[in-house]
């Protein structure tokens, strides 16, 4: 295919596509990519996953620090394309646009799996979470074989699924107001407890506790390669989400600065929260007690720092930070969706726009409803904690896989640019670039260790062959022979209002 070097502002989409544009400004927008990391859940579901993994153990913080700046080398990526393209489909459009259009649908495709494998995982922890507060030890109005009861989490997991569902079909109004609400509870009751921790341990050196040592942050802690990768694996899911921010770009305003400054803040402010509280935990805990409580490690450690009902507190901020990220994940979803259904390469019924909510929320409920029927096969897994880990390694893998390969097309599509100064050879081209190969390095090291457990991954990308040859055979409005574009310059002096397809808005731009 011919390449177009786009020297012009690049197009800006108007509004054409009934999403509600500048509803959101900058601290919504963090806010939101905040909340979709959901640090409450991460900690619950994954620090022990980490701790556990070989060749980890205490060097938990290593591992975070070592995903953190390769992840936030792609956050910087994100910046960058968005400035030329705020498409609500983000890596998907920019990939297509920039590297080639069969790629970035199946990449597109990538992340949709990503999003539903983790809207079936994350409610039915939520679910599980609620149960166990009102369980015996916490509320005791239930108890053990109920609040444990496989078809029971299954049946409040659907529940709260429809309700977050309810509250992104409804407007990103609505959302932005709760993510407020959500990730303020769970980042104060975070931040309290991890103080308490420290207090304690000073004061008093409960048994099993232990200092903090230097050798926790050092990455050459984690033993060989097979530490290396399994450690960034699971922190890549520790940081995954800050990206929703992207995908609501036309919904925000400033869109071609806000977004990429949302996810970069969001990524500092995470890696000081998850720093924090992982160091906390394993000061007070140990090694030992971690492995031991699991998924249920976070509320443990609570319990170690105060009575009932203080300490439910932390339970409380598990299923509100459960619940924010279901609703971030369901956001992404639903515009990555509407953006390749906009653009002709997904079911029409996608690009639907609700009238006055000004939302996709056909393909919302599509999805709450694909997710629904994994919540429902879930019931017939004998060990839910089983199901969780295995369904967060999964989507570490497919995460590495779509972030590295946005950052690799970053420093391609930039690559007129990058010799015009020195920052622009290290920003925009080098650090996207090693972020994105580390990346794809540490997805495939982990597949190759475990095929067997990586055989949702590889059905997953072995479907999205198949499915993109489809894609490219039904289309008819050339999205998939479009010439890609290089950029000669990296930000816009102005913006355009084009309506109509990506191989229009190119013409228009290069006209």
């Amino acid at each position: 295919m011919a390449e177009i070097i786009l020297s012009a502002p690049d197009v800006v989409r108007p509004p054409q596509g009934g999403l509600k544009a500048g509803e959101l400004n900058l601290l919504d927008t963090t806010a939101v990519a905040t909340a979709s990391v959901a640090p409450a859940y991460s900690l619950g579901t994954t620090l022990f996953l980490v701790v556990a993994a070989t060749g980890v153990g205490l060097a938990a913080p290593a591992a975070i620090l070592v995903s953190f700046f390769p992840v936030f080398f792609i956050a910087m990526a994100y910046s960058y394309l968005n400035r030329r393209d705020p498409n609500c489909g983000a890596s998907y459009s920019w990939i297509a646009r920039t590297v080639n259009p069969h790629i970035g649908w199946f990449t597109g495709w990538v992340q949709l799996a990503c999003n539903v494998i983790f809207c079936i995982s994350a409610p039915l922890f939520a679910g599980s979470v609620l149960l166990a507060l009102l369980g015996p030890g916490q509320f005791g109005w239930i108890t053990t074989g109920v609040a444990t009861n496989s078809a029971l989490i299954a049946l409040v997991a659907f529940a709260l699924l429809a309700f977050v569902t309810w509250m992104v079909a409804r407007g990103i109004r609505i959302t932005a107001n709760a993510q407020w609400v959500m990730v303020t509870i769970e980042y104060l009751v975070i931040v309290l407890f991890s103080v308490l921790a420290f207090i304690k341990v000073l004061a008093s050196h409960p048994a099993g506790s232990t200092g903090v040592a230097g050798w926790w942050f050092n990455p050459f802690s984690l033993h060989g390669f097979t530490g290396l990768a399994a450690g960034a694996v699971l922190g890549v899911f520790f940081f995954w989400g800050w990206d929703t921010a992207a995908n609501l770009n036309e919904e925000g305003s400033d869109n071609r600065e806000n977004p990429g400054r949302a996810g970069m803040i969001s990524m500092v402010i995470l890696l000081a929260l998850f720093l924090l509280a992982a160091t906390a935990m394993q000061s007070l805990l140990g090694e030992a007690q971690i492995n031991n409580q699991g998924a249920n490690a976070l509320v443990y450690f609570a319990t170690r720092l105060a009575p009932a009902p203080i300490s439910f507190l932390m339970a409380i901020a598990i299923l509100s930070s459960s619940l924010a990220t279901t609703q971030t994940t369901l956001l992404p979803s639903s515009r990555l969706s509407f953006s390749m259904a906009r653009d002709g390469v997904f079911p029409g019924i996608f690009a639907l726009v609700h009238k006055s909510w000004q939302t996709p929320w056909v393909g919302t409920i599509i999805t709450f409803l694909l997710c629904s029927l994994g919540i429902l096969l879930t019931t017939l897994s004998a060990d839910i904690n089983s199901t969780f880990a295995n369904m967060i390694s999964d989507i570490g893998i497919l995460v590495a896989i779509y972030y590295g390969a946005t950052g690799i097309a970053c420093a391609w599509a930039f690559r007129r640019v990058l010799l015009k100064s020195v920052l622009n050879l290290i920003l925009i081209g080098i650090l996207p670039l090693i972020g994105g190969v580390f990346l794809l390095w540490i997805g495939y090291q982990v597949i190759v260790q475990g095929v067997g457990a990586a055989i949702p991954v590889l059905i997953t990308l072995g479907l999205g062959i198949p499915l993109t040859v489809v894609a490219a055979l039904v289309n008819r409005n050339g999205f998939f022979t479009q010439k890609t574009v290089a950029y000669d310059q990296i930000g816009a002096a102005e913006e355009a209002w084009t309506v109509g397809s990506p191989r229009e808005a190119e013409e228009a731009a290069t006209a």
